[in-house]
């Protein structure tokens, strides 16, 4: 079990807040004092199975000095949260905690994306996000990943960054003619890399056309979420609006980071937090379904029966 220090440098004991965002994709959590000190950070892939994942994470930390558990309203109930941030705030607050300036902020993640504005003087501007279909995030590349035979989305975020020859054409707004478009690249002799990383830059287009398509923003633009991990893609969206993204090792953990930050703000009384009554983060729930009519039964058939065909 990993213990996780509630101690600062000068021997007094601080509270501890635990973070998590859970999305569509991934675990995120962080460990913070009541000082904004990080003190631990993990971050997984869930594959569906969100409560495993969080078990697995959290019973292998000792957080006997836990003073709440904050998550982002994205979050599922299955986490016994006693504060819960919109993922926005969560995002802006992180953002303005690792950063000193923000011109924007360009959250990526496996199901949304959305850029929050900012003017000169820093004052939050406006937003801007996709619709309700998934192509332009993580979802799509992990589709397309499965489709040629990779192992995953960090594989193909591999392959694409590490091409040097052409970049095919592949369209991103629908996953169907994205399968299209690999077969058809595939026929013309385009090697694995460059159709990874032909994905990348459709995938990067989305984003650019979505967001970026009627002003630049200002400068800094701060870039985080699971998809700010893949190189690749990074570089395709910066050549696309002619400016850097800023990235930093935290950028995927802005979500659980920012909604402890969050606590922590509307708190006054922070550092001097009680410590949380002793409960399972994860509640899984002891209920069960109840059927309001009794099962479907074949009762007059057999099955399969094709008697019928010859009549």
């Amino acid at each position: 079990m990993k213990t996780v220090s509630s101690k600062t440098q000068d021997g007094k004991k601080t509270s501890l807040i635990l973070c998590v965002d859970a999305g569509s994709v991934c675990v995120g959590i962080a460990v913070l004092t009541t000082e904004k000190k990080i003190l631990h950070t993990d971050y997984r892939f869930h594959y569906g199975e969100i409560a495993g994942t969080l078990e697995k994470i959290t019973d292998n930390l000792d957080l006997s000095g836990l003073a709440a558990v904050c998550a982002t309203q994205s979050t599922p109930r299955i986490v016994d949260a006693d504060w819960r941030c919109d993922d926005r705030v969560a995002v802006i607050a992180a953002a303005r905690h690792f950063n000193e300036k923000l011109g924007a902020v360009l959250h990526v993640g496996g199901e949304k994306f959305a850029l929050m504005r900012f003017d000169r003087q820093g004052q939050y501007a406006g937003l801007q996000t996709n619709t309700s279909c998934a192509a332009g995030t993580g979802s799509f590349l992990d589709q397309q990943a499965g489709r040629l035979r990779l192992s995953g989305i960090k594989e193909l975020a591999r392959v694409a960054a590490a091409n040097t020859g052409e970049v095919p054409r592949i369209a991103s707004r629908c996953a169907v003619f994205a399968k299209t478009d690999l077969i058809h690249a595939q026929q013309e002799g385009y090697s694995l890399g460059e159709i990874c990383d032909g994905l990348c830059r459709g995938l990067a287009r989305n984003i650019a056309d979505t967001v970026f398509k009627h002003e630049k923003p200002e400068s800094p633009v701060i870039f985080c979420g699971g998809v700010a991990r893949n190189p690749a893609v990074t570089n395709h969206i910066s050549d696309l609006i002619g400016m850097p993204l800023v990235i930093d090792e935290m950028a995927p953990l802005y979500g659980a980071i920012g909604a402890g930050l969050d606590w922590i703000d509307e708190n006054t009384t922070a550092e001097d937090a009680a410590v949380r009554i002793r409960r399972p983060v994860v509640q899984r729930s002891a209920h069960s379904l109840a059927c309001g009519h009794q099962p479907l039964e074949l009762e007059f058939s057999n099955y399969p029966d094709f008697s019928s065909e010859q009549s």
